[in-house]
Parts: structure tokens; sequence; C-alpha cells
């Protein structure tokens, strides 16, 4: 069943010559203060706290063309294609897919052997870890600005990170 009633969103902006905007330690809610809206008609409810950002410029994710809007939510939820809008301290927020959700879903047969390595209880008399803390907990994304580059972020680092729920392609 289609829903034709249309619903307005604020459109944020994640570029980094937005007006008033320097890398800071806050929680990057200055990007979400906007003045700015638009009006979509999604053929689904959408979760709560919604948000446009338009793609400008191409990405290797056929699910985003130029020109479409990617909706976020700021809610918990499953994303597209795992795909998410990614706040980090100190940076510009960026629009990624999570990389270390794909790996945990693939099947056996195509993933790379991984070996053990040993850890204190591996190795007699041992106290710690042979792998580096900051390696425990941290998040693997492809930034989709830039898909050559993969970014490995420590959790504590991350402000927020928010799926994306709805794409509406550019009419035209």
């Amino acid at each position: 069943m289609k829903n034709d009633s249309k619903i307005s969103i604020p459109l944020v902006s994640f570029s980094s010559g937005r007006e008033g905007w320097e890398p800071g330690p806050e929680r990057g809610e200055k990007f979400f203060q906007s003045n700015d809206y638009t009006r979509i008609s999604p053929p689904m409810k959408l979760p709560g706290l919604c948000y446009g950002v338009r793609i400008q410029s191409s990405c290797q994710i056929p699910l985003l063309p130029l020109g479409s809007l990617a909706v976020f939510s700021k809610t918990e939820g499953t994303a597209l294609e795992n795909i998410y809008a990614v706040g980090v301290q100190e940076e510009i927020p960026f629009i990624g897919k999570w990389m270390q959700k794909e790996s945990l879903e693939g099947s056996a047969s195509s993933r790379r052997k991984v070996f053990m390595v040993p850890t204190p209880m591996h190795v007699p008399d041992s106290r710690i870890s042979p792998i580096a803390q900051s390696l425990h907990h941290v998040l693997l994304f492809k930034d989709l600005a830039s898909p050559e580059k993969l970014r490995l972020i420590p959790v504590s680092k991350i402000l927020w990170k928010h799926p994306l729920v709805y794409v509406q392609k550019r009419r035209g």
C-alpha cells in the first residue's frame, strides 16, 4: 500500500565549508540545527527524528546516486545496506558503510581463515595480551566520499552513528 502523505524533514550538510562550524569534542548537534527543510513522500512509515542529506558527489553504492536524498534516523535501527551517517570527535561527519557487520555475516567458505593469536591464557606467565588494547574496540567504515579509503575508528571517538532508513531518488 502506497503512502501518499508528504512529510517535512530537516536538510543538513556535512560539508567542511559549513558556516560557523569548527571541529571540536562536542556531540556534533550543530549539524542538525537547520532552517532548511525538504518534503518527501516515503512509501513506508519512517522512524522518528529523521533528517536528509543531499548526495552531492558520486559514490560506488548504486543505492545512493548523485542528487538523491539520503534520509537518516537519529534513533537506533537497521540501516539500508549497512550505511550510516557517522559523527566522530573533532572531525566532520561522514557517510560510510559499516564493514565489520558485513564481514561477520559473510559465509564461512568466502572468509579468509583466521588463525588463533596467543593470549595471556595461552602464554605461560604472561599478563598482557599481544593484541594492542586500542584494537579491541574499533569500528571499520568505508567512507563513501572516498571509496578507496577505509576508516578504523575507536568506539570512544564516535559521537553518533545514524542508520540510513530511506533514499529518495532525484526526479527527472
